[in-house]
């Protein structure tokens, strides 16, 4: 019960970028490292190549959550994107104008305003959008007069300035859930239904007067809807989520998948017969022995055969029964660990935790792999081939 993640490929790919060419890169990597079998899904964005791929080597999707909610906001913000724009120029105007620049460090320091600096917007960087408008905010009074002295064409309205302020506490729900959920080393995927709703919920209690960011809330809501509504029909989420136990049974309920169910049946017990039959049917099944038996194990061997299954049910339902009964962790508690204090307590659970709790909400890690490789491959560095790139790669992440 200890999340890791390794590197086992980063390689130069020639080929076209068609589903086809991917599936068969991705299957040559696992054969590699010898793990097809032990693939239980596979967490990327929603590029339909990808996706597709995925899918043509029959494993399992997660969509990457983080790029998932920059996909929402960036949809959402069609009906500012004028704010955003000039925003955009402001900010570019600072990061390339080094008169600008130290001007405004002289403004902030006179007005007291933090050493900080403009943050530029770009749609590929999750929260970039966010970042730009707080920054642009906190230092709204150094900005105003330095933009008034040197570039009055770019000096933004007060009608523009509210929009600003109005759309922050809106968009600031969406910058701390992609943060919390892009961490490498903790459980994650049990997060996603919990986030989903409070994001629903903090959607649902916005009320701007604005027209403009009337339109964002609005925008916003309908997007959640389209790519969160169905969630807790995938089994990967909702078995990751009951088997935290920070969530349990408050990990399901008010989302529109579940609503018609809950309302026919009882919710504990709904849950608790879902889990076992999931239980029931992962149960491992004991390899006979190869060695000769005695004929006074004949006994044993039948009474087994005859009471092994309702055994084997019985047991898992006490073991789902209490497991449910237990109180919820805090949600700073590591789940992880309350697993391995609780093996010996719940071992068909723990078997099954230990196949669903290891599943990541984003593609984050790959992402790092990406920038550090960046780093490795510039313009002055044309000379390194495929294979060193790659063995750096390996030995950077690896060792």
């Amino acid at each position: 019960m200890e999340l890791s993640s390794h590197m086992l490929a980063c390689e130069a790919f020639g080929e076209r970028h068609t589903s086809l060419n991917l599936c068969s890169f991705l299957q040559s990597v696992a054969a590699d490292w010898k793990i097809l079998d032990k693939i239980t899904a596979i967490a990327s964005d929603n590029a339909a190549n990808i996706v597709s791929a995925i899918k043509l080597g029959n494993w399992r999707h997660i969509p990457c959550l983080a790029h998932t909610l920059n996909i929402i906001v960036q949809k959402a913000l069609g009906p500012i994107d004028s704010v955003r724009v000039k925003a955009k120029a402001i900010v570019e105007f600072f990061n390339r104008s080094s008169s600008g620049f130290k001007k405004l460090k002289e403004i902030n320091s006179q007005l007291n305003l933090p050493d900080l600096k403009l943050t530029q917007d770009v749609p590929t960087r999750w929260n970039s959008t966010y970042k730009m408008f707080q920054r642009l905010s906190i230092l709204r009074d150094g900005v105003m007069v330095v933009i008034s002295l040197l570039r009055p064409e770019l000096v933004l309205t007060q009608a523009e300035w509210e929009i600003i302020d109005g759309v922050l506490p809106v968009l600031q729900p969406f910058s701390e859930i992609t943060t919390e959920i892009s961490a490498e080393k903790d459980v994650t995927l049990s997060n996603v239904i919990i986030m989903a709703t409070l994001l629903h919920q903090s959607i649902a209690k916005a009320i701007p007067k604005d027209d403009f960011l009337r339109a964002v809330v609005e925008k916003l809501k309908e997007q959640l809807t389209v790519r969160f509504g169905d969630l807790e029909n995938n089994i990967l989420y909702a078995e990751s989520t009951i088997l935290d136990p920070r969530f349990k049974k408050r990990g399901l309920g008010p989302m529109n998948a579940m609503k018609k169910q809950l309302q026919l049946y009882n919710v504990r017990s709904l849950k608790r017969d879902w889990l076992i039959m999931l239980l029931m049917i992962c149960l491992h099944k004991s390899k006979p022995s190869k060695r000769r038996q005695p004929k006074v194990d004949e006994y044993d061997k039948q009474y087994n055969q005859i009471t092994k299954p309702s055994c084997n049910t019985a047991a898992a339902i006490r073991e789902v029964d209490k497991y449910l009964a237990e109180e919820n962790i805090n949600r700073k508690q590591d789940p992880l660990i309350w697993w391995t204090q609780r093996k010996n307590v719940y071992p068909r659970l723990y078997e099954y935790a230990l196949k669903r709790l290891c599943l990541v909400a984003t593609s984050v890690p790959c992402e790092r792999l990406f920038s550090a490789a960046g780093e490795i491959v510039r313009k002055r560095r044309t000379l390194l081939t495929p294979n060193k790139v790659k063995s750096l790669m390996f030995l950077h992440n690896n060792m």
